[in-house]
């Protein structure tokens, strides 16, 4: 962007991305957060604090160090990130897409579909694209994602019509 348009504008679009990664990040922060204290603090690791007003008062003081904590955390994995995030952020978009593209598309948009066509998509989609992700073989300069999306949508047409042939010849 910041080749093909004016910095004003370059600076507009990309403030968009980086507004949507911090609102995510943030979310996420006070999600675990709130998760660690709830859930682990006041179920496990400290379930006899039971009187109520002593819980409230240790909160807000105890989230404000599990943020910072966790924080801190992601600062220094931003700073560093290994490999292996970004790895298995590739291979949770592309299970995701490879699961759920045409069970969700053909769901909604294709009037013959069926259930069991969905659910075959899904298990031929993922079943692929983690042979595929996990084995690496050749196949050109194509990702894991292309034949897992063919596979899923063969997997949906056949499944779902031999299940409309099934039904309309009982």
């Amino acid at each position: 962007m910041v080749t093909v348009l004016p910095p004003a504008v370059a600076g507009i679009f990309l403030a968009g991305p980086m507004a949507a990664i911090m609102s995510t990040i943030d979310s996420q922060l006070i999600k675990a957060s709130a998760t660690m204290l709830k859930d682990l603090y006041l179920n496990y690791i400290n379930p006899a604090d039971a009187d109520f007003d002593a819980v409230e008062k240790k909160l807000p003081t105890l989230s404000l160090w599990v943020t910072g904590i966790f924080s801190a955390l992601v600062f220094v994995a931003a700073i560093h990130p290994p490999d292996m995030i970004i790895w298995l952020n590739l291979v949770a978009f592309g299970g995701l897409q490879a699961v759920f593209l045409w069970p969700l598309v053909l769901g909604l948009y294709w009037n013959h579909a069926t259930a069991e066509g969905a659910i075959a998509s899904m298990v031929c989609g993922a079943g692929s694209y983690l042979l595929l992700a996990v084995t690496k073989p050749d196949m050109g300069d194509m990702q894991a994602i292309v034949p897992s999306l063919i596979i899923g949508l063969l997997a949906f047409f056949y499944v779902s019509q031999c299940q409309k042939y099934r039904v309309k010849h009982r």
